[in-house]
């Protein structure tokens, strides 16, 4: 098992924050009173906690404070460790908007403002996004990448902004001029924000993907990586831009898995062959959904990403997947039938199911 998160701020890194902080705060006391709760914490309120703490014990002048934030956050660049010092920020920063949005710019460079920059959101939106609209002309990546991961409407851990959800136009403004952004990282944060969008406007996510793509300096790759949750859904106007096929002309000969019966840890492997009934060539996008036992005995679907496969007229194709049934950070499996779904083109085309006896 990989090691919990919540690890990585430990007592060693509760000595680094103090040692950072230098003589602007009372090292011994600022040790003390972390780890007197630390252990018993994970890893949102353990970063909550020192940040909390380091504004406790820094001088009660909040622009003193703060300028002392970012010259810690130097010693911490390209580390997680310098979270709770945006975390201070997050936390404490309101009461001075506009000097912690100029904070932000030198501390992102450390660890992403993402989480920090939500309340300003929330509290001074017209303020913040002047910001960002400065951010994303930024020679530096991690500053352009804020202004769209900021931005999302459903950053993950970060609160919910509602004026994010009741107007994405706010951040679809901001990540127009990063669509071809030289960065891979940026361009991933841009992919990661549309996906989002795409929950409640598929048709609007849709339009501007096959308008991006028309651009030849924007990189396919990251406009079908926004799209993907679109794409496993089967939206037509998506399947489009991306060249799929919407009405694929197929049978399935066959769709099977074994073994039928596992335990949790094991792997299953599911297998199929396709025909196609077309008489020209099809790009097809080939998924399987696995309907999940719930602890009450419901179920709940996962789609998950299998292959995409250009089938030639009255051609088939066999094309086998193997999958590790086990327990993890996002999913706890439980004893019972678990139907599998072979989906093409978005749509359910066949079915088997598997048995797993152990969910211990």
């Amino acid at each position: 098992m990989p090691e919990p998160l919540k690890n990585g701020f430990d007592r060693a890194v509760v000595e680094r924050v103090a040692a950072s902080a230098g003589e602007a705060i009372d090292q011994a006391s600022f040790i003390t009173a972390v780890m007197a709760e630390l252990e018993s914490l994970e890893l949102k309120d353990r970063i909550n906690l020192i940040a909390d703490q380091l504004h406790a014990h820094l001088p009660n002048d909040y622009p003193t404070a703060l300028a002392h934030v970012v010259e810690m956050a130097r010693s911490f660049v390209g580390g997680m460790q310098a979270w709770p010092l945006c975390s201070v920020v997050e936390r404490h920063g309101l009461v001075d908007p506009a000097a912690s949005l100029t904070a932000m710019e030198q501390l992102t460079q450390s660890f992403s403002c993402e989480f920090a920059i939500r309340p300003f959101l929330d509290a001074h939106l017209d303020l913040t996004l002047e910001s960002c609209r400065r951010w994303v002309e930024s020679p530096i990546a991690t500053v352009r990448r804020l202004p769209s991961e900021g931005t999302r409407p459903y950053l993950p851990w970060g609160p919910k902004v509602q004026a994010l959800l009741d107007d994405p136009t706010i951040g679809l403004d901001l990540i127009a001029a990063l669509r071809h952004d030289p960065d891979e990282v940026v361009r991933r944060s841009v992919a990661n924000h549309l996906n989002d969008v795409a929950r409640h406007h598929p048709d609007r996510v849709a339009d501007l993907a096959t308008e991006w793509l028309a651009d030849p300096r924007v990189e396919p790759s990251m406009v079908r990586h926004a799209l993907r949750s679109l794409i496993k859904k089967g939206h037509p106007a998506a399947m489009a831009a991306l060249g799929f096929t919407t009405e694929p002309a197929v049978d399935v000969v066959r769709f099977g898995v074994t073994p039928t019966t596992i335990g949790l840890g094991d792997t299953i492997e599911l297998a199929t062959e396709i025909r196609s009934t077309s008489t020209t060539a099809q790009r097809l996008v080939v998924d399987f959904v696995i309907h999940h036992v719930n602890a009450n005995g419901a179920t709940s679907p996962k789609v998950f990403k299998w292959t995409t496969i250009d089938l030639e007229a009255d051609a088939a194709v066999v094309l086998t997947k193997r999958r590790l049934i086990a327990t993890a950070s996002t999913r706890r499996y439980h004893a019972g039938p678990h139907r599998v779904e072979l989906q093409i083109a978005g749509t359910a085309s066949a079915e088997t199911a598997f048995a797993l006896t152990d969910s211990s």
